[in-house]
């Protein structure tokens, strides 16, 4: 684990490393610190793991350790298991649903008008830009919008002057706070919770939790003053909360949904923008087939982005997984036993685990093998045709997890990206800048996967 403690490597590239290093094999454990892991080489046990005995692995290992100061992520469900995992699912499912999903697509629209204008203004000519941060400029629009606020992020003069921190600084909080940041921290959260409990190791800021609360507060004064119907996130949930009438005060169950989708969307999906633009750009010959889609159906449906539209950018979904492929977002996943459970293996290996036990899965392992994926290091969309997929067992690719605690806001997040792409593509030349290190090498000093010295690409408007 030291390379894991003085950030030399993440948990990701670790566990590939291990993944590596057990060629042939079905499963084998290893140790981190003291505490015996089992670390999963075999779909097909990925598949008995995340789906067929789904109850037995439903524990994720991160927990709360100081609940007093992360009361709001007590009912993310990512944090919780059994009754209460699923009834802090339920407002979040609701909200995704296609009907849901289409009245967010007014919402959607009015953020990518508001990027388009905000990159004609910023690049007439040709112009170096930090991805990252128009990603985040886009989600961050997107995810402050759905909860009925502004955060202005593509007009500066509307953003506080008075000292007053913009929403995109508190969500930056949350990502790069360094508690979080470094390796023994992560570790200690995963491996050690009774010393991160001690530690009392928070994983939201105080000012995030208060951000957070103050909003949910204010908006739903305003909206039982005014009694008018938004369609946007919070109105989604502030509905389902009505319908179903929790016990829990209103304006804390609503800041906990509000900072879960907002976590969702501001850095998950800007970092797994930021891959897919980058890799576009690297590739001029797959940057022109995406183009001509975009064209294809801004001419069938007369300029219009619509839900629809959206459903039929098929070559783009391939070229999204590929990047997902080759750049997961956390590398791997834990999931500890809850039930005593008999693992076996194609090789023949078994191995009983108990509750309490860990196991583990490499999504960077599985997503770049050599016996699933020719070539994996290859840029290649063409790996998910049809036809290619169905020669494939589903479980060595995991972008969004799988079986019943997969991502909630998976297909908002392909829409989100997909009228992302849509918008930039459609006017502008996409290049990866010099001072881009590419090919793509790993910031290994952080937990959520990014590009070591940052995404950095130009644009250049296209002729008319």
């Amino acid at each position: 684990m030291l390379p894991v403690f003085t950030t030399q490597k993440s948990m990701g590239t670790l566990l590939e490393d291990l993944y590596k290093s057990g060629k042939n094999y079905s499963m084998f454990g290893y140790y981190c610190l003291f505490s015996p892991l089992l670390l999963i080489r075999d779909p097909e046990i990925v598949k008995n793991i995340l789906l067929t005995n789904f109850s037995s692995f439903s524990k994720n290992p991160l927990q709360l350790n100081c609940p007093e100061k992360d009361k709001l992520l007590s009912l993310n469900p990512f944090f919780v298991t059994g009754e209460k995992w699923k009834q802090a699912r339920a407002p979040l499912t609701n909200s995704f649903s296609s009907k849901k999903l289409k009245i967010l697509m007014s919402l959607v629209l009015n953020v990518s008008t508001k990027m388009s204008k905000y990159l004609h203004t910023e690049c007439k000519s040709e112009k170096e830009m930090d991805l990252k941060k128009l990603c985040h400029k886009f989600m961050g629009e997107i995810s402050s919008t759905g909860m009925g606020i502004e955060a202005h992020n593509f007009q500066e003069e509307l953003k506080p002057k008075n000292g007053e921190m913009t929403y995109n600084q508190i969500m930056n909080m949350i990502f790069e706070n360094p508690s979080l940041g470094t390796g023994i921290s992560q570790t200690l959260m995963f491996f050690m919770p009774s010393l991160a409990k001690f530690l009392k190791l928070s994983i939201i800021p105080s000012e995030v939790d208060q951000y957070f609360r103050q909003i949910a507060k204010n908006i739903i004064a305003n909206r039982q003053r005014e009694k008018e119907t938004y369609n946007d996130f919070m109105q989604i949930v502030l509905d389902f909360q009505k319908k179903y009438c929790t016990n829990m005060n209103q304006e804390t169950l609503a800041a906990a949904h509000m900072l879960s989708f907002a976590a969702d969307v501001y850095e998950t999906s800007a970092i797994t923008m930021s891959f897919l633009i980058t890799e576009i750009a690297a590739h001029p010959e797959i940057q022109q087939k995406v183009r001509q889609e975009i064209q294809e159906l801004d001419k069938k449906y007369n300029g219009e982005i619509t839900y629809d539209s959206l459903q039929e950018m098929t070559y783009l979904e391939k070229v999204l997984s590929e990047s997902q492929r080759m750049h997961h977002i956390v590398g791997t996943f834990f999931k500890i036993c809850t039930k005593r459970t008999k693992l076996e293996g194609f090789d023949g290996l078994s191995c009983v685990v108990e509750p309490g036990q860990t196991v583990a899965v490499s999504s960077y392992g599985f997503q770049m093998d050599p016996k699933y994926w020719y070539e994996p290091k290859k840029f290649d969309p063409e790996r998910f045709d049809d036809s290619e997929k169905s020669k494939r067992n589903k479980f060595v690719f995991l972008p969004f997890g799988e079986g019943p605690r997969v991502c909630v806001g998976m297909r908002l997040a392909l829409i989100l990206i997909k009228v992302s792409v849509f918008t930039i593509f459609k006017d502008f030349q996409v290049a990866v800048s010099p001072k881009m290190i590419y090919p793509i090498k790993r910031d290994e000093s952080i937990f959520i996967n990014s590009a070591k010295g940052g995404f950095w690409v130009t644009l250049t408007p296209l002729k008319s």
